[in-house]
């Protein structure tokens, strides 16, 4: 399954909640459950997706293994996202159930999951770098033109469950169809969204923080 979406993110330093005037005042509905997502990146030994996204490459991408909540039998998931300028294409592929995190890394490290095509298709020598976790809501508005994920609680880890560091952030991120980005940028406007959105990613981001930290 392959989306494509325009994203727009807005950072919160912690004791800031001006973004919930916003969530308020602009009828988005909550649409699921909160939920813990975790992600572990695979990039290059030399980093390039990082070094891509900090260059600020029009075309870049960012590979990851996702499940929610505890894995215990869970669906685990492999995703491709690239981004070609301002639009994201994101791809989906379902690897299995594993009963915990020891048996889907054992299957991380196997020739069947490097020798599968979602890594060979990239023509890189992969490792796994780091493992980040949060809390996600999730919004939408009733007409389906914009849904709103508020990310909190962010976890880094080195070494899980042990080694890792917190971020007090609060990311609010706006996704939509590129044929709706003219209704959404009234809408932002109309409803001030006060905070400009930046460029932010969670995976670079996280990798600066262990690297000023020395546990790089």
């Amino acid at each position: 399954m392959i989306e494509k979406r325009l994203e727009k993110k807005f950072v919160y330093n912690e004791g800031d909640f001006s973004f919930k005037y916003f969530i308020i005042e602009s009828m988005l509905r909550k649409t699921f459950l909160s939920r813990k997502v975790n992600t572990i990146y695979f990039d290059t030994q030399s980093h390039k997706d990082i070094w891509d996204n900090i260059n600020g490459f029009g075309n870049r991408k960012k590979l990851r293994i996702r499940w929610y909540n505890e894995i215990d039998n869970s669906d685990v998931f492999f995703e491709e996202k690239k981004k070609v300028n301002f639009v994201t294409f994101k791809d989906v592929k379902k690897i299995g159930k594993f009963k915990d995190y020891s048996e889907l890394i054992k299957f991380l490290k196997s020739e069947k999951f490097f020798n599968s095509h979602f890594i060979n298709k990239n023509k890189s020598n992969l490792v796994k770098t780091i493992f980040i976790q949060y809390q996600r809501n999730y919004f939408e508005l009733p007409n389906k033109k914009l849904r709103l994920t508020m990310d909190e609680n962010l976890k880094i880890f080195n070494n899980y469950p042990n080694r890792y560091l917190n971020s007090s952030d609060t990311i609010i991120e706006l996704k939509y169809k590129l044929h709706d980005s003219k209704f959404v940028n009234n809408f932002i406007n109309f409803h001030r969204l006060n905070n400009r959105n930046k460029k932010y990613s969670k995976y670079v981001n996280s990798f600066i923080s262990f690297n000023n930290s020395g546990l790089i």
